[in-house]
């Protein structure tokens, strides 16, 4: 799917005078010889990697061939993993010259000012991570208090419509799609997630002008459905009410969901009926748990009651409801993994994702795990919640994936959910996609 970092730090340059491009090598079925081609094609002072977790091993053959192919370039990293482990990323990648934890809007803009200045007051950039000698800094933070001031990302790079039928959440009511923030932070507390190592935990939301503003630009460029990538969309009811009613009065006639997954506890019947009258026909919720004690224990703040109840909401509405489970979190049972696919197929779900549990740097997990000493036997090819990076106690990689497939098989090979998910297929293409991610989760 499209960069939303990446577009936003990319209209931030291009807005100060610099010639940026994105790359996205999966998109374009890149090999690491086409990348060397490429770099021997195109100089560039600077290249900046978004760094997810599981692109640890991928991004240092990257690196190694830039330093053999343009080795005078400037190499930084940012993103989800630099963020929840900032020195362990340095260390990993050496040949990185810096990274940036948490937002990088304003530290990229003067990190490229004073490398063009050849100035090295790096103390002073907010959120960057860079070495002297032997030693690696970590700067303090900075987050983008008025998210309004940003530009809207550079979508003339990022080109959403040049994107194959695959996006977040796998299915759409039109094509083509692009995703959007409209808020940024959490306050919630899940001990298995890292959100707020990038983001922070206050949350930041732009103005309903400036989503609109960027809806209608996104509609002059053929984007016909935009998804909603916001952690925590919900949480306030006003702004929904005023984001549907905006909505609804612009008349741009795009679809919309939150595939990213919305808080359970958030919601109520009118707020629902709101979005569905504005186009929303799809969103996921956090449920993870069949269990009260991992529901606790994981700080989620809500229970197995309470999920039942809320769940009646979306009775007679015509939207789409995934539900996130979670299995392999250390302490959790054989039992309770069985109990929470039991609980999936109970509920009013229309689809799931059955995800396995990865120690995130920047979680709480992580931090325990790596406060015990429990992290020495990580598969960082394996970072990645479709994947076992990680087991202990009576746990194997093998069982652990068979409790994944069987609750994966035993949801969607019921006929009403089988119906339905073929009723979405749009095109052939389409469906190649989703046998494809089928294959990824059962199989990888």
């Amino acid at each position: 799917m499209p960069s939303l970092g990446l577009g936003y730090l990319a209209a931030i340059l291009s807005g100060n005078g610099h010639d940026v491009s994105i790359l996205n090598c999966l998109k374009e079925r890149m090999t690491y010889e086409d990348f060397a081609a490429f770099l021997q094609k195109e100089r560039f002072d600077l290249i900046g990697f978004q760094l997810f977790s599981y692109d640890l091993n991928s991004v240092k053959k990257h690196l190694a061939i830039i330093r053999q192919v343009s080795p005078g370039t400037v190499v930084i990293a940012g993103g989800p993993h630099p963020s929840g482990d900032p020195k362990g990323t340095m260390t990993f990648l050496e040949d990185l010259d810096f990274a940036f934890q948490g937002e990088a809007e304003i530290g990229l803009s003067m990190l490229v000012e004073q490398l063009e200045r050849k100035m090295c007051e790096f103390q002073s950039i907010p959120g960057l991570v860079w070495k002297s000698g032997q030693k690696i800094y970590c700067n303090p933070r900075q987050v983008v208090v008025d998210i309004d001031s940003l530009p809207l990302p550079a979508w003339n790079l990022i080109r959403p419509e040049s994107y194959p039928e695959a996006p977040h959440g796998a299915f759409t009511k039109a094509f083509p799609t692009a995703p959007i923030i409209t808020s940024r932070g959490c306050p919630s507390l899940c001990t298995f997630c890292a959100g707020s190592s990038i983001n922070g935990r206050k949350i930041r939301r732009r103005s309903v002008s400036s989503v609109m503003q960027e809806l209608r630009l996104l509609k002059s460029r053929g984007i016909r459905e935009f998804h909603i990538e916001d952690e925590n969309f919900t949480l306030s009811k006003e702004h929904v009410a005023e984001f549907c009613k905006r909505l609804v009065a612009e008349k741009l006639g795009m679809s919309w969901s939150l595939p990213s997954g919305v808080r359970l506890d958030t919601l109520d019947r009118d707020m629902l009926e709101a979005m569905v009258g504005a186009g929303c026909y799809s969103l996921a919720v956090g449920i993870e748990f069949g269990s009260d004690r991992l529901l606790s224990l994981t700080r989620k703040g809500i229970s197995v009651k309470t999920i039942v109840e809320k769940m009646r909401l979306f009775s007679g509405l015509d939207i789409k409801v995934t539900g996130f489970f979670l299995f392999g979190l250390p302490g959790e049972t054989v039992a309770e993994m069985v109990q929470t696919a039991r609980f999936s197929r109970s509920l009013p779900l229309d689809r799931a994702q059955f995800n396995i549990f990865a120690p995130l740097p920047g979680s709480v997990e992580w931090t325990k795990l790596l406060k015990r000493g429990a992290l020495d036997t990580l598969d960082s090819d394996r970072l990645y919640v479709h994947d076992v990076s990680y087991v202990e106690g009576g746990m194997t990689r093998d069982k652990l994936r068979w409790i994944q497939r069987s609750a994966v098989l035993r949801f969607y090979l019921r006929p009403k959910i089988l119906c339905g998910i073929v009723s979405e297929i749009r095109s052939l293409r389409h469906l190649k996609f989703l046998v494809m991610r089928l294959i990824d989760t059962l199989f990888r």
